[in-house]
């Protein structure tokens, strides 16, 4: 199995299961990251069916056959800024629900730049490809970026958990055998 494949599963399996963690938890913001769940994991089982490469796959006949694959540069362009248009502004949007719970703001982060990376990918404009996968160690740099937007989403999990959230008093006094 390909390294970077196993690094893209293992990062969306991961921030999958720590927002499943948190959803379980927390009553308030349940809804939100039981979504954050199911996204990571459907990008986990993605990247694992390599549904964005067959779908391209599938397309580029049609594109050949209406005359469309010349000038794809340009629409694929205008798609990747329309993607990062409206990833930005459904991130923005689901923020300003969640602007008092800074670990949903950076799960919320962390999610939008994985969305924004795949859909990127998926439209495929050859110069962004390039960097895309460009070896940087034993990975590409997609793998790393989407390590890292997992990490965001994981580190974000663990700072929502409610002994985390509570006040350094707080902890200092149970530690020390009071009620806190």
């Amino acid at each position: 199995m390909d390294a970077n494949l196993v690094a893209g599963l293992s990062a969306f399996a991961g921030a999958a299961a720590a927002c499943l963690r948190v959803s379980l938890r927390r009553g308030r913001s349940a809804a939100l990251w039981g979504t954050l769940a199911a996204l990571h994991a459907a990008w986990a089982l993605e990247i694992l069916l390599n549904l964005r490469y067959r779908f391209r796959t599938a397309i580029l006949p049609l594109l050949q056959e209406r005359g469309w694959y010349g000038s794809r540069t340009v629409w694929q362009t205008e798609a990747i800024v329309a993607a990062l248009l409206i990833g930005t502004a459904l991130a923005a949007w689901v923020a300003r629900r969640h602007r008092d719970d800074g670990a949903a703001l950076g799960a919320i982060a962390g999610t939008a730049l994985a969305l924004m990376l795949l859909v990127v990918e998926t439209i495929s404009l050859h110069r962004v490809d390039a960097l895309m996968y460009a070896q940087a160690g034993p990975l590409v740099l997609l793998a790393w970026a989407w390590i890292g937007a997992a990490a965001i989403v994981i580190a974000s999990a663990w700072g929502s958990s409610p002994d985390r959230s509570r006040s350094p008093a707080g902890t200092r006094a149970r530690a020390a055998g009071g009620d806190g």
